[in-house]
């Protein structure tokens, strides 16, 4: 059942800012996790609580938009200090039998690329934050690279529950296979400024309703003064009287268990605003139990709105 979401939402200026950071509290919950699987490897200590305490002073800022971007932009060689305190505390651990030894090294990997990830993210938002509301030139292949390595970072902190690929010949049994199609017509696209926040953003989110096996595309495309973005999955799918309210904030369909499913519930409220805010449509396209797929259209302004990234 194909619906347009016409829906108009009511945010207060707190609920706004959080969902445009929502990224960062989930890539916050994530280190949180692979710090106390280290804790569990390797012992408590000065060093991983003093990485942790950055840690949760970051999470602190976040709700205050004038503290956010203070620490973000404090917030230089943010991998370089937390793993100072990592590598002091795993020196200090004495010796471990091999499987411990490899749990340890998929954990630190893990930490090292979730940590990564969120000091790229930290300096792109500053850098685009600054361009709100206009529109900037993005390497398309650069767009594919970054959105692959978030899913790959995904899989290795699954901790192998799930595998991901890219195309159908790498796809294992327990691989999610996702099709990435970004406007491969061209080397680059202009896009409003946060938009390639929330092209991960719904990714992620079919990639989370959906099982292991499960195929996931989307697809970015300019066609004369149209940019469309969908994105489509043949997960779980939504019950047809709520497609129109899960674009509401921290809305779940009633066939979702909040136990398993981990977020926010922010993705879909953040790509509708952003949609509106540019004068677009978003259309919610669903099938309980058989597939969900986000269209969104947002015409391209004038060159005069542009910027170059």
């Amino acid at each position: 059942m194909k619906i347009q979401i016409t829906e108009r939402l009511s945010l207060n200026e707190d609920e706004n800012w959080r969902i445009y950071l929502h990224s960062f509290y989930n890539l916050i919950q994530v280190l949180f996790t692979e710090f106390n699987i280290l804790k569990q490897l390797i012992g408590a200590s000065d060093n991983i609580e003093h990485a942790m305490d950055q840690i949760q002073a970051l999470k602190e800022a976040l709700t205050d938009p004038q503290k956010t971007l203070s620490s973000f932009t404090e917030l230089t060689n943010f991998k370089t200090r937390i793993f100072k305190n990592i590598d002091t505390a795993v020196m200090n651990a004495g010796d471990l039998d091999q499987f411990h030894l490899s749990q340890l090294e998929q954990s630190l990997l893990s930490l090292d690329r979730v940590v990564k990830i969120t000091e790229e993210k930290t300096k792109e938002f500053l850098k685009l934050f600054s361009y709100k509301g206009a529109w900037v030139e993005f390497n398309n292949e650069v767009l594919t690279d970054k959105l692959k390595d978030v899913l790959l970072t995904m899989a290795l902190h699954s901790k192998g529950r799930y595998g991901v690929c890219f195309s159908k010949e790498e796809q294992h049994e327990n691989d999610f296979l996702f099709l990435l199609n970004i406007d491969t017509e061209h080397k680059s696209i202009m896009l409003p400024a946060l938009f390639p926040d929330t092209i991960r953003d719904l990714v992620a989110n079919a990639k989370k309703y959906s099982t292991p096996g499960d195929t996931i595309t989307c697809r970015l495309q300019k066609r004369e003064d149209v940019l469309t973005l969908t994105v489509h999955d043949n997960g779980r799918g939504i019950p047809a009287e709520e497609i129109k309210n899960v674009i509401k904030l921290g809305y779940r369909a009633t066939n979702v268990d909040p136990q398993k499913i981990l977020g926010q519930g922010f993705g879909l409220t953040k790509a509708y605003i952003l949609t509106l805010e540019n004068d677009g449509k978003m259309w919610i396209d669903s099938e309980e139990g058989r597939y969900t797929e986000i269209t969104i259209e947002i015409p391209v302004p004038v060159p005069s709105l542009t910027k170059s990234s």
